[in-house]
């Protein structure tokens, strides 16, 4: 099976897709939206994608790709990040990495001077090409690269986790405890609009776990609500409430599927 994943190799996507699927056929990318168009256009059977940090949060580039494509979510997968420091030697005078790693490491980074890297494993290929520069990133590469581990667990949080979605173009079959992912599009914007998005999962009884609001691109102020609940397609509950959502705006199902911790 060939699975489509953010590179260069090492960076924490590649980490997760070898953990989460270790006999697949791992193709890199440079851009998330790479990954959803090459699963949309059936290039590839499967895409791992980081949807969120525990720290800083949605990473929307994954958001506006599941409004743009509109593939399905087989599974999730909770992958522990712990990054570290590492360079030729001790005497760089940079760091290099990611945003959002520089950011999880902001507490050790503070005073340091730091260059933003599209990957945290692109940082690690500078730093080995260039002595004055040291990289944040997983410690697997930085002995890819064949860097010095000058320090670990750089984190803010050790509890460190960035959640990743498996998407492909087939819904999966979730029999039972899943999670469920939608985006709803208003037909119009109104007085009360996000209450009547949320009431019909509150009398259902269904527990929402994420919300949050997308640009629809079409005018300013107008917006698309990505939600994930706690609940199956083919659960009655799920289907009432999904059921009158439709009736008064447009909803789009990701599918069911299960979370898996790695790691």
């Amino acid at each position: 099976m060939k699975i489509a994943t953010l590179g260069p190799e090492y960076s924490f996507s590649h980490l997760a897709s070898m953990e989460a699927m270790p006999e697949a056929e791992l193709i890199f990318y440079k851009r998330i939206e790479d990954v959803f168009r090459e699963v949309a256009a059936g290039k590839v059977e499967q895409g791992i994608v980081p949807l969120e940090n525990m720290l800083h949060g949605t990473v929307r580039e994954t958001l506006t790709s599941l409004k743009k494509y509109r593939v399905k979510i087989n599974r999730s997968y909770n992958f522990p990040i712990h990054h570290c420091l590492a360079a030729q030697d001790e005497d760089y005078i940079k760091v290099a990495s990611h945003p959002q790693a520089l950011a999880q490491c902001s507490k050790f980074l503070r005073g340091k001077d730091t260059v933003e890297q599209t990957s945290t494993s692109k940082a690690m290929e500078l730093a080995a090409q260039d002595s004055s520069y040291a990289a944040v990133g997983a410690k697997e590469a930085a002995e890819h690269y064949g860097l010095k581990v000058l320090e670990e667990k750089i984190e803010d949080n050790h509890d460190n986790v960035t959640r990743f979605l498996l998407i492909s173009n087939e819904e999966a079959e979730e029999n039972g405890e899943a999670r469920t992912s939608l985006i709803i599009k208003p037909r119009e914007d109104r007085s009360g609009l996000l209450f009547q998005i949320l009431s019909p999962f509150a009398v259902q009884g269904i527990n929402l776990t994420k919300i949050e609001s997308l640009p629809s691109g079409r005018k300013l102020g107008e917006y698309l609500f990505y939600l994930e609940i706690s609940g199956n397609v083919n659960d009655r509950r799920v289907k009432g409430a999904i059921g009158f959502l439709e009736t008064i705006m447009e909803v789009y199902s990701f599918g069911s599927y299960k979370v898996v911790d790695l790691g």
